[in-house]
């Protein structure tokens, strides 16, 4: 829609300009004899003026002017398929006279953070491929409403269609129509002052008058309209692309250029693979030890011992063709081919025993005398390994693609409600069900992992995510549900009687009626009922997700973790744990809580490197909470100051271990030393204190005579910094501050629940 409406204000734009041009001179004519000033200083100002004009009117041009089919495109993670085999992903940016793909996994390899394209690399990408293993919910949400539509095209979007084909296909009838009238314009008198103007620096008000009035034209009716196509949009097509290979898609659109197809599938032998066709190679250096390699889509071969290791960190299938041996010096080889016999499932590591075939030769004199020589992959100097995957993705080509026959029309079955609850109620007895494919085979790979069914492992799921999307959808239910309540008993007496949602009270009527009069069912299937068209008698009660706690911990002492794995739940939370010993390579962004062992900041020496000390910021910067452990400042020369791993500084000083400390003001009045245990002076043991010089910091708890603090909090952005002097080096510390550790992640995770209810429609109960 929008695309439209910038082409009827250039169309618009364009017809005042002729107007424009047609007026002045008349202006100036008419004028000439009673503004003798002005007749002096025409020649000058007109063209200056008409100048200035066209470059307003040609920069605006410029801002709006790129292509229709890339333009759905910006701002998503595209693949670009060039013509020589090199890919490049990342994030499509794109202006009139180029494109640029940002990329942040190429930067963290320490390649160029973004690729420009421009010109002849421009016209070297063949494809731009969104596979849908890489969009995220909310693209692939998108993407089934915009597959849907394709399919089921509104009354409003085909006659839009229809009116934009008719002024396609009469574009060139318009053309000369145009071209006509722009002639005779030129030849009136009124149009001299114009054309008998100066030139400024070689360029003159009529070549650019005729410059803009072309582009706004092309770019005005950049369509294009085949009828021979034109009749499969929307509809499942055989293409052939320009590498000769053949796949079915679904046509979206298609321009001068590019042509859009969607839910792209291999269409040649074999049948069973379906998404589109990726073929790469991998070459192992023997010869100089580059053994170990991984490459950007996620796999990694390295040769262990006598075998050949290859470790699958993507979501999908890969196949490998076989192993090819060579020797450039002596022109040797040997070849293992499984012809994609061998397939390496998602996430998953595979070994292959290297044992290349024994090499024949004659023993002399004698020339039917073979003899075998026994070899080891070291004989070679270079494994060469061939893969192929096939991937769903919805892809825009060039014009090389072309479309060679039709396919069948795609329609959606519609579910059967009254059947579904039939299936689900016959039943007598507990079963297990079995999740299989579209052929009827069982599908390998589902896990429960913390109460979600998913087919990935444990280190790839967000918790964090998944719970604020289920808090997102119950706050959206818990606002219904209100606004329910207040509006039901507004209107008239015989709108309540025969409400405008009876339709939905005759579904509920049927699905109580496949109930039955069973009691259980009621309660099992009583969730999935249209519940607002009954009164409501108890109010939605929110259910509580579980929380991730990441430890950096097992450097300095293995007794700290054992007993934070003891705390399974917090606040109705199910709390899980991830033991860390390196920052650098922690998935943090998914964690709510950072606990820093003891230790793991001071222990005979700094021990953070400047990469970690920023994940540690970020990570708090975005809302998590920072939990440290006392520190051991001990055989210290000087006092040590924190800068990095904390926005202020901190002083950490030795301190001789106690189990005294005085609660402040602070303390007193929150819940750190009351929920869920009451803790007391010398009930827990401390060490090694710490000093707010500038006072920025909140001290909870002081020790030494009010000296040293013992418990500080620092908010910081989105998050939180809770430091403590706990000593838990040994098994019997960490006993003694067991429920220490346990209120610090209470009033951390009461922490997080306000910062998450803040935002949205409901209140938390207890609040």
């Amino acid at each position: 829609m929008v695309q439209r409406t910038t082409r009827t204000i250039f169309s618009a734009i364009l017809i005042l300009q002729l107007m424009v041009v047609i007026a002045l001179p008349h202006a100036y004519a008419q004028g000439s004899e009673e503004k003798p000033f002005w007749e002096r200083w025409s020649t000058f100002v007109l063209p200056i003026a008409l100048l200035f004009f066209f470059a307003t009117i040609n920069y605006a041009f410029d801002l709006f002017r790129k292509d229709k089919i890339l333009k759905k495109l910006l701002k998503k993670y595209v693949v670009f398929e060039m013509n020589d085999g090199k890919r490049y992903r990342g994030t499509m940016r794109l202006e009139q006279n180029g494109i640029e793909i940002i990329s942040e996994e190429s930067r963290q390899r320490g390649h160029a953070p973004s690729y420009i394209f421009r010109g002849p690399e421009r016209d070297g990408i063949v494809a731009y491929i969104r596979y849908l293993d890489s969009m995220n919910g909310r693209e692939l949400l998108e993407r089934d409403w915009d597959f849907d539509r394709i399919y089921h095209p509104r009354f409003t979007t085909r006659l839009q269609r229809k009116i934009r084909n008719l002024g396609v296909a009469l574009r060139s009838s318009i053309n000369k129509t145009v071209e006509m009238i722009w002639g005779q314009i030129k030849k009136t008198t009124a149009f001299k002052p114009v054309t008998q103007a100066p030139q400024q620096g070689g360029v003159s008000a009529e070549g650019d008058i005729e410059e803009i009035r072309k582009e706004l034209w092309e770019y005005a009716m950049e369509e294009r309209y085949e009828r021979l196509i034109e009749r499969l949009v929307g509809t499942r097509v055989k293409v052939k692309t320009g590498k000769g290979e053949d796949y079915t898609a679904v046509l979206k659109e298609y321009t001068e250029k590019h042509i859009y197809l969607m839910d792209v599938k291999c269409a040649t032998p074999p049948n069973d693979q379906k998404g589109y066709k990726d073929e790469w190679e991998t070459t192992l250096d023997i010869k100089h030890g580059k053994i170990n390699l991984r490459d950007e889509r996620g796999l990694r071969s390295k040769i262990e011992g006598d075998d050949l290791v290859l470790e699958n960190n993507a979501p999908y299938e890969i196949q490998l063709w076989g192993l090819k041996y060579e020797k450039p010096d002596s022109q040797e080889s040997d070849v293992h081919d499984w012809k994609w016999g061998y397939a390496i499932p998602p996430f998953s590591v595979q070994r292959i025993h290297l044992k290349p075939n024994p090499k024949h030769h004659n023993v002399g004199p004698f020339q039917r005398v073979v003899v075998q020589e026994p070899r080891t992959y070291r004989y070679f100097h270079l494994l060469k390994l061939t893969f192929r995957s096939f991937r769903d993705a919805d892809i825009v080509f060039t014009r090389a693609c072309k479309i060679t026959e039709s396919a069948e029309k795609y329609e959606r079955e519609s579910l059967d409600l009254v059947g579904l609850t039939t299936a689900l109620l016959a039943s007598e007895k507990v079963e297990d069900v079995a999740i299989t494919d579209e052929s009827g085979e069982s599908i390998h790979g589902l896990n429960v992992i913390h109460g979600y069914i998913t087919n990935i492992n444990e280190d790839r799921i967000d918790v964090k995510e998944i719970d604020q999307c289920y808090d997102r959808r119950w706050s959206v239910e818990s606002a219904f549900g209100r606004f329910d309540d207040k509006l039901r008993k507004v209107g008239p007496p015989h709108v309540r009687i025969f409400p405008p949602y009876r339709s939905r009270m005759a579904a509920q009527s049927l699905l109580v009626e496949e109930l039955g009069e069973s009691r259980g069912r009621r309660e099992i299937l009583s969730p999935f009922l249209f519940t607002p068209v009954a009164s409501r008698r108890k109010r939605y009660t929110k259910p509580e997700l579980p929380l991730k706690v990441m430890a950096l911990t097992g450097n300095v002492t293995q007794a700290e973790f054992p007993a934070l794995q003891q705390l399974e739940h917090v606040n109705k939370h199910h709390i899980i744990y991830e033991p860390v010993s390196d920052l650098r390579t922690a998935y943090m962004a998914k964690a709510h809580i950072l606990w820093i062992g003891h230790g793991e900041i001071y222990k005979e020496g700094y021990r953070l490197s400047i990469d970690a000390e920023h994940r540690i910021k970020n990570f708090v910067g975005r809302g998590g909470i920072a939990i440290v452990s006392g520190q051991d400042i001990s055989n210290m020369q000087r006092r040590r100051q924190s800068v990095g791993w904390v926005p202020e500084p901190l002083i950490g000083v030795e301190f001789d271990e106690t189990q005294e400390f005085t609660p402040t003001r602070a303390g007193k009045r929150g819940k750190i030393f009351h929920h869920p245990y009451k803790i007391k002076s010398g009930e827990i043991k401390l060490d090694d204190m710490w000093i707010d010089q500038l006072s920025k910091y909140t001290s909870l708890a002081k020790a030494n005579g009010g000296d040293e603090d013992a418990i500080l909090l620092l908010p910081f952005q989105s998050g939180m910094y809770i430091v403590t002097s706990l000593k838990n080096e040994t098994e019997t510390d960490v006993q003694i501050n067991h429920a220490m550790m346990a209120n610090l992640l209470h009033f951390s995770v009461r922490f997080i629940e306000k910062q998450k209810h803040s935002h949205l429609y409901y209140v938390a109960q207890g609040a």
